[in-house]
């Protein structure tokens, strides 16, 4: 009978007459190892991305005046606002010509530059210096992968006596699993991809002329100034979201590994159990196969056989090496036989592995 048969159609009160009968022991222990990494802030600096481009390429600027009262032959340029004021300042006049000339003593120096040293801009340049080092610090903890590393072991002994045969069996399993929990973007990138963006965005945010301008200028620090354009423009809004964010999560670790260890002895005793009385039938049945078609030879048979020998002046030097060709024989045959009920007994426990496997998956 084959064993698939056998078990589909299994009696219940045999193997629970075989359990009160065999000894068997099992001990099965998991050990599961998690590497869990908060990926959340390559999620929140893709989001601001687009928003710090858009002030980076269209920066604010601001006209600042500066006006000086200088004597006239330093003045570089006459304004309206130069004349107005000497208008208004007759004690500047040297004097007045015969022509009606107006010679100036001193004069009023207007001048103007544009500039970009404004609080918002200042506090852009400063989130990105801290978003720079944001970013190091993360990649430094770790590749950002979060991983399960699961290692099983499973030892069962059994021993049934069987009239005047015993059968052990000894079986051991060890399985090692490691797996990458991948986290891709909505778009389908993987982590490396999308932090090698986020590398090369910010490289560039650095080296761009906006950043490159206010590298003198007074680094912008908590709690952030709320003026206007912070508070109401779109741009500054995710920037000052971005800017909380990291703040909040700077020192903050984004990695958790946790290891946790399962005895499964409970859950996986009756099906070893069960492998283990179903070998032992099979062993019984190859055994009566034997008996019944006349290959075993009793003692009695087997004294027959060798007065037969002698009878026939067979030597005795004849007799130990026919003795000793089929002694080997038989030792062979069971080697083979032990080799097939262990590779039966696997086959049989591959199916529950598997859906072990299964079960474990579960606790990624």
């Amino acid at each position: 009978m084959e064993n698939k048969d056998f078990i589909n159609n299994y009696n219940e009160s045999d193997f629970e007459e075989f359990l009160k009968k065999a000894s068997t022991k099992l001990q099965a222990k998991t050990k599961v190892h998690k590497v869990i990494s908060d990926t959340s802030w390559i999620e929140m600096v893709e989001e601001s991305i687009p928003y710090l481009d858009n002030i980076i390429r269209n920066p604010r600027r601001f006209i600042v005046q500066e006006e000086n009262i200088v004597p006239i032959e330093k003045a570089k340029v006459v304004t309206e606002e130069s004349i107005r004021h000497l208008a208004q300042n007759t004690g500047l006049i040297q004097d007045i010509d015969e022509d009606g000339n107006v010679i100036p003593l001193k004069l009023l120096n207007v001048y103007r530059e544009e500039t970009m040293d404004l609080y918002e801009n200042r506090f852009i340049k400063s989130l990105v210096d801290n978003l720079y080092q944001f970013v190091n610090n993360k990649l430094a903890e770790g590749d950002q992968k979060s991983r399960v590393d699961v290692a099983s072991e499973v030892s069962y002994d059994g021993e049934i006596k069987n009239e005047n045969e015993k059968v052990n069996i000894s079986v051991k399993i060890s399985s090692k699993n490691a797996e990458v929990i991948e986290s891709k973007s909505k778009e389908g990138r993987s982590l490396e991809t999308r932090i090698e963006h986020i590398k090369e965005v910010i490289a560039a945010f650095m080296s761009s002329q906006f950043l490159k301008s206010l590298q003198g200028a007074q680094p912008v620090r908590s709690p952030i100034r709320k003026t206007n354009v912070i508070l109401k423009e779109p741009n500054f809004i995710k920037a000052l979201e971005l800017w909380e964010y990291l703040e909040s999560n700077a020192i903050k670790p984004m990695t958790e590994v946790t290891d946790e260890e399962l005895d499964r002895s409970n859950d996986l005793k009756e099906k070893y159990d069960f492998a283990f009385y179903v070998q032992n039938d099979a062993l019984r049945i190859n055994r009566d196969e034997k008996v019944t078609s006349g290959r075993i030879i009793n003692p009695k048979d087997l004294k027959e056989a060798l007065q037969n020998m002698v009878e026939n002046e067979t030597s005795i030097k004849d007799i130990k090496a026919i003795v000793n060709k089929e002694l080997k024989s038989i030792k062979h045959k069971q080697e083979q036989a032990e080799k097939k009920v262990k590779k039966q007994f696997l086959s049989f426990l591959k199916e529950y592995e598997g859906r072990k496997q299964k079960a474990l998956n579960l606790l990624k």
